[in-house]
């Protein structure tokens, strides 16, 4: 495995050589004695994910991978040249399962079907309707925000794979390191008092039809755009989504004002424009991680709707001790 690293705004850019050899067939192996089915080759939160990690972690070249991936320090991380382009679905999404669960323990986020693997390509008719769409689901941009922020307990980590990139030269991904919105925002005695204001005042985040547990139901979460840190060297954990917001505040205008409303402008002015941001058109074949509590991510605009990406959003703790949709623990 040969690793060339360039870092740009916190993201290490790797081109890799991986030879799998005959692990691959490992893994799938290991994964179909495992599971009973693949729902619909999405895979789902394994009730004896533990184990499986550790059966998976005696995998050579999956063990060499996430080592790799770990040791980069960074909170993002563009993985070229990854070996799966080529593979049938199943097997493709069996790798990147077990990648993940090698990183940490991915989530069913999708209430409705439990998948793991989340196809990230325009779905018909995903502008036609009155839904309140998610980014995932139609061609365009897709704004800087977090992922699960519409959830009492947003993953840690998330990965996207690119089955296929955009051939409309857009599509580009961004991400942008949290520390770098502070500093923005510390520039200036309005971006300091949007910063208080965030970080001391809950916001509602409305669930996307997508991810809601039925078609008329409206849900929706409540919590701090700038929360406390759970984790040392942390300044905040961050929970960004401004449609989601948006959107959140019509259901629940008892909890608006114009301060607030204000306060969210300016940081998505800061998230949208003026803070730093990673931004590089990913190859097929390219896997991009990144720590879903210190990043935003997101795209610029495309029209190929033959873009395909994979995600899969995953936790630092075992499905079992969560709470919430995205956890085995419903609420």
């Amino acid at each position: 495995m040969s690793t060339s690293l360039n870092k740009s705004e916190n993201v290490t850019i790797c081109a890799t050589d991986i030879s799998w050899g005959d692990d691959l067939n490992n893994i799938y192996r290991i994964i179909s004695r495992r599971f009973n089915d693949f729902n619909e080759n999405g895979f789902y939160a394994h009730p004896e994910e533990v184990a499986l990690r550790a059966e998976l972690g005696e995998v050579g070249a999956l063990r060499r991978l996430t080592r790799q991936l770990r040791a980069t320090g960074s909170n993002g991380v563009a993985l070229s040249g990854l070996g799966l382009q080529g593979l049938s679905e199943d097997r493709r999404n069996a790798a990147l399962y077990a990648i993940t669960l090698m990183l940490g323990y991915p989530t069913s986020t999708d209430q409705r079907t439990g998948r793991v693997a989340w196809d990230v390509k325009a779905r018909p008719g995903a502008h036609s309707d009155a839904r309140f769409t998610t980014f995932s689901e139609r061609v365009g941009s897709a704004d800087m925000h977090t992922d699960s922020s519409f959830y009492p307990m947003p993953e840690e980590q998330f990965i996207l794979y690119v089955v296929q990139a955009a051939d409309c030269k857009g599509g580009h991904s961004l991400l942008i390191d949290g520390e770098d919105i502070y500093q923005t925002l510390q520039q200036t005695a309005a971006g300091r008092d949007a910063y208080e204001l965030l970080s001391s005042t809950p916001v509602p985040f409305r669930v996307p039809a997508v991810y809601a547990a039925g078609d008329a139901a409206i849900e929706h979460h409540v919590a701090r755009v700038f929360d406390a840190p759970r984790r040392d060297g942390d300044r905040f954990t961050l929970r960004w989504r401004y449609d989601a917001i948006q959107k959140g505040l019509a259901v629940r205008p008892d909890l608006s004002s114009p301060e607030l409303v204000d306060a969210l402008a300016l940081m998505n002015e800061v998230a949208e424009h003026s803070a730093p941001r990673f931004k590089q058109q990913l190859a097929t074949d390219t896997l991009l991680w990144a720590d879903n509590h210190r990043m935003l991510h997101g795209r610029t605009t495309y029209e190929d709707e033959r873009r395909h990406l994979i995600r899969i959003r995953m936790s630092d703790v075992p499905n079992a001790e969560r709470i919430g949709p995205s956890g085995v623990v419903r609420d």
